[in-house]
């Protein structure tokens, strides 16, 4: 089974569920069955509040928490290599995370940390935290504090494993553009 186009022949909006992106309009029928059952546990719960039980009472609200979260996800409509583009530019003047965020909020493109280092391009994102280790060594955070800021935000260190201080310190011998 192929997966439904929009008629610009492009892949529909998606929203996340759970973990997974899914065809809007799956999530859509979804959604609605969901609310069918939730109303009737809330209607239950209150014309038979004897018989609720600790559960049935906990589910309501937590379920419609859950529906609130979920977010809808447009596709980027630019090519990959604009994108890519864009993702370098970005990376001149902003950290990592803060790219990942603008290209989500201004372009529709959700992409995370390895997807971004794959788009740009590891020289880019080497420059990005030179740059960053730099105004970090001129506000006296020492590498190591840097290196556990790094680690903790989940990026990935040059080479593979954990951020540590003489990676950090790799970095401050960049010259950054």
């Amino acid at each position: 089974m192929s997966k439904p186009k929009s008629e610009s022949g492009k892949e529909p909006p998606r929203i996340r569920f759970g973990d997974d992106l899914l065809p809007a309009h799956d999530v859509w029928h979804k959604m609605e069955t969901v609310n069918v059952v939730v109303d009737a546990i809330d209607r239950f719960n209150q014309k038979f509040p004897e018989l609720a039980s600790a559960t049935t009472r906990d589910v309501v609200p937590l379920v419609r928490q859950r529906l609130k979260d979920i977010e809808l996800h447009m596709p980027y409509k630019g090519s990959q290599a604009d994108l890519a583009e864009l993702a370098v530019n970005l990376l001149s003047s902003m950290s990592p995370e803060e790219v990942i965020d603008t290209l989500e909020q201004e372009h529709g493109a959700r992409i995370g940390i390895v997807d971004l280092i794959q788009l740009a391009g590891d020289a880019a994102y080497r420059a990005a935290l030179s740059r960053e280790a730099t105004e970090y060594e001129l506000n006296r955070i020492s590498p190591q504090q840097a290196a556990d800021l790094w680690n903790d935000l989940g990026r990935p260190a040059p080479g593979g494993g954990l951020w540590n201080a003489a990676k950090v310190q790799a970095l401050l011998l960049l010259k950054p553009d």
